[in-house]
């Protein structure tokens, strides 16, 4: 069972990769809302998001999966780009928002988080939001919001903009086994963008989207999609490697390089305004890696001395001994990039190579400002460098 769900979520994972690698219509409310679920999820963002946000002219912002896909983008908005998108608003408020026909943005979950994200994100408070507020009230008491994902979305959407409010609505119990798997995904993507908003039990969610997988062949059919299932798959894949029963200690500690963004960036947020804890070198790369290493092993020594090797001596960062494993750390700069970086691990291939009562080396490259254009051919051609070792590169955190 485990090495099925291992291939299916593989699988999954793939597809969800190309399928937001060939996402090319941004922003729209699909590729938006794909990067809010990554946010949620603790992901990098994909290639996509790294493309300039064109300013949205009034024209536009007057249709709304456009003012939804700008209202997830808000944040990093230029002031004047979020006076035009608050002027959409207004004209907004001069529409009717529950037509007969049900031809409303209002009944579209991701358009109507994107705008409640905007009104949410800039704190307006001369009337927008209470409008956007009470519009939400009304589509609950006059039982507008029909279907299961409909009413998710303007529930949380209403909970962004005030809890309180959000929580005397009512809310019918989603049954999940019932919902068809697009909509069982946009529930998933809301409950991973907003997991603190939704009251969808993740784990239920979880066990039935697993269900599918592993009995139907999932369609990847656009970039919110994939967000979710991408998120969904890489859970899925740590947790069933995460027992120590069915987990060796090279693949926990690939996990835990892995997922070393998350802790770098909860790291640089802190609470009540504290210092954060800022990575600007190496140095910092290493602390925190041993602070996590200590966690899960009883034994890490830090700055082993090793045999000589062509001429020099050197330190390793971290050595295991009672798993006979060595790990190095390195985090990219301006002169340490993709080049020089694959040239200073293979250096470290063959020094660490002549140290006795080791079988595994693990490189980490943390790369915070992407300096390495292609991470996956470094961990390759370092890893079969043909050196006695067992070698596992991990870049992170990488683009999808």
């Amino acid at each position: 069972m485990i090495s099925v769900a291992m291939s299916a979520t593989a699988a999954l994972l793939q597809a969800a990769s190309e399928q937001m690698r060939s996402s090319e219509r941004w922003p729209d409310p699909a590729t938006a809302f794909a990067c809010r679920i990554l946010d949620g999820a603790g992901l990098p963002r994909p290639k996509f998001a790294s493309y300039p946000v064109a300013v949205p002219s009034a024209a536009s912002l007057r249709l709304t999966p456009q003012l939804a896909a700008h209202g997830y983008l808000l944040e990093n908005a230029e002031d004047n780009d979020n006076a035009v998108w608050v002027e959409a608003i207004d004209h907004l408020r001069g529409r009717e928002i529950f037509p007969s026909d049900r031809q409303s943005f209002v009944y579209n979950p991701i358009e109507v988080l994107g705008i409640a994200e905007g009104l949410s994100t800039l704190n307006v408070a001369d009337g927008r939001r209470t409008w956007f507020v009470d519009t939400l009230r009304r589509g609950f008491s006059n039982q507008y919001f029909r279907s299961p994902a409909s009413s998710l979305g303007a529930y949380v959407a209403l909970a962004l903009l005030d809890r309180e409010v959000a929580e005397n609505q009512h809310l019918d119990l989603i049954d999940l086994p019932d919902l068809a798997t697009t909509e069982l995904i946009l529930v998933a993507g809301i409950g991973i963008a907003f997991p603190n908003l939704s009251p969808v039990p993740p784990d239920d969610l979880e066990r039935e989207l697993l269900g599918r997988v592993l009995t139907h062949e999932i369609a990847v059919n656009d970039a919110a999609e994939a967000a979710t299932l991408f998120a969904f798959a890489q859970r899925v894949r740590d947790r069933l490697l995460a027992p120590k029963s069915l987990i060796d200690d090279l693949d926990k500690i690939t996990i835990l390089c892995r997922r070393f963004p998350l802790f770098a960036d909860t790291m640089r947020t802190r609470q009540q305004k504290r210092i954060p804890f800022s990575i600007t070198d190496e140095y910092d790369v290493q602390d925190l890696l041993h602070a996590i290493l200590r966690l899960h092993f009883d034994d890490v020594r830090p700055e082993e001395h090793t045999p000589s090797y062509a001429g020099s001596h050197s330190r390793v960062d971290f050595l295991l001994p009672r798993e006979r494993m060595l790990i190095e750390a390195k985090m990219t700069r301006k002169g340490l990039i993709q080049k020089e970086v694959v040239n200073q691990l293979l250096i470290d291939v063959g020094r660490y190579s002549k140290v006795e009562g080791i079988d595994t080396l693990v490189c980490v490259i943390y790369d915070p400002e992407r300096y390495c254009t292609n991470p996956k051919a470094i961990e390759t051609d370092v890893e079969n460098s043909g050196t006695r070792l067992k070698i596992r590169v991990v870049v992170c955190p990488q683009v999808i």
